[in-house]
């Protein structure tokens, strides 16, 4: 049974925007280091197209969404965010990534009808509706997998931005058997589990 996607404990997790050293397959450091294009390369991967199956679409305050997405959008008292959240899912009914997408409800039309959009990846659906698809990467790192929450996954976030203007935060979580979230024993990284848990 597919659990909702939590969202881990908002804190800096040791690994800086950019390095990728940690991790040990080239396969994980290409696609985190990638801007855009991820899906692309995910079905390169797995010789496969991929289906969105959209786990619910949220008209939520923008005071309830996770912290960074907050931040990062700069979002004020009273403004209402839709949050999209989708499975990539290949011919043979395997989870390939796990998706969180948040941005600010009526600022623009395209950006809520490709939020609403079902019969496409995120990425294609913006990119149809001719949004500006700049990408800031904010974080990467483990997470946990939500098909196995007790196994560890890599997963990136990142704005999609008009100029300087940050429109969608975007939060991909990899499968572990596609996307391997093998690191390199080094002083310093953690889970955001285990560093949640440090906390508590």
């Amino acid at each position: 049974m597919m659990r909702h996607l939590t969202v881990p404990a908002d804190i800096r997790d040791g690994f800086p925007t950019g390095d990728l050293s940690g991790f040990r397959s080239p396969v994980t450091r290409i696609l985190l280091a990638s801007d855009g294009l991820t899906t692309v390369l995910l079905q390169a991967l797995t010789q496969s197209a991929l289906t969105p199956q959209v786990d619910g679409i949220e008209t939520t305050q923008g005071q309830q969404v996770e912290a960074t997405a907050r931040e990062l959008l700069r979002l004020a008292t009273g403004d209402v965010c839709l949050v999209r959240r989708t499975r990539l899912v290949s011919r043979t009914g395997e989870v390939v990534s796990a998706n969180i997408v948040t941005a600010q409800a009526g600022q623009d039309a395209r950006i809520d009808a490709a939020m609403q959009d079902r019969t496409r990846p995120i990425g294609f659906a913006f990119a149809a509706a001719g949004l500006p698809m700049n990408r800031h990467v904010s974080r990467i790192g483990l997470t946990s997998w939500p098909q196995a929450p007790d196994t560890p996954c890599a997963f990136k976030a990142y704005t999609l931005n008009a100029g300087d203007r940050p429109w969608a935060y975007i939060r991909e979580l990899f499968s572990p058997r596609i996307v391997p979230p093998g690191m390199r024993a080094e002083p310093g990284m953690r889970t955001e589990a285990a560093a949640a848990g440090e906390r508590a």
